[in-house]
C-alpha cells in the first residue's frame, strides 16, 4: 500500500521554486538599489528567505512524503525519494493523529512514532489516500492517543 499525492502538493513545489526564483532574481537588484528604504532592503529579502526555508524544510522534507506499507516493514520516500528510511513494524512504537485547521478548512494528520520520535507524517491535505492508508496503520500498529497540534513544535521539527 502506497500514499497517493493530492493536487496541492503540486502548489507546495510550484511556491518554493517562485520563492527561490524570487530570491535569486530579486534580492541582489534590492541590495544595489539604494533608492529601495533600509527597511524593505532588510525585510523583504527575509521574507522570501524565511518563506522558502519554511516550504522547502517544513513541508516538502516533513509533510511531502511519499510512505509505502510492506508487509512487515515501512519505507519512508522525502525530497522527491532522495532520501529513504525504511522501518520494521517492530521498530514503530505507535501512533497518534492532530487536527491542523486553517482557511481552507480542518485537516486530519497521523504520526508514526520510533523511540518516542516522530518518524512519519501523513496528512489529508497531502494525500487523497489518506485515510486507506490510516485505516492500515490503525489495524498494525498501537494507538498512542491524540496529539495536540503544537506550531512551535512543528517549527521546530523543520530544524530536526
Amino acid at each position: 500500500m502506497k500514499t497517493k499525492f493530492s493536487f496541492r502538493v503540486l502548489l507546495i513545489y510550484i511556491l518554493s521554486i517562485a520563492f527561490l526564483f524570487l530570491i535569486i532574481l530579486i534580492i541582489p537588484g534590492i541590495f544595489t538599489d539604494h533608492a529601495i528604504p533600509l527597511f524593505l532592503r532588510i525585510f523583504i529579502p527575509t521574507m522570501f528567505s524565511f518563506s522558502f526555508v519554511m516550504l522547502f524544510l517544513g513541508e516538502i522534507r516533513t509533510k511531502c512524503i511519499s510512505l509505502t506499507i510492506n508487509k512487515n516493514e515501512i519505507v519512508i520516500k522525502s525530497f522527491f525519494g532522495i532520501f529513504t528510511k525504511t522501518f520494521k513494524f517492530s521498530e514503530i512504537d505507535g501512533w497518534k493523529y492532530s487536527h491542523l485547521t486553517g482557511k481552507g478548512g480542518t485537516y486530519e494528520y497521523t504520526y508514526l512514532y520510533k523511540n518516542g520520535i516522530k518518524v512519519a507524517k501523513i496528512s489529508q491535505f497531502y494525500h487523497r489516500n489518506y485515510f486507506k492508508i490510516k485505516n492500515h496503520i490503525q489495524g498494525n500498529f498501537k494507538y498512542l492517543g491524540y496529539e495536540k497540534l503544537s506550531y512551535i513544535d512543528e517549527f521546530k521539527e523543520i530544524f530536526k
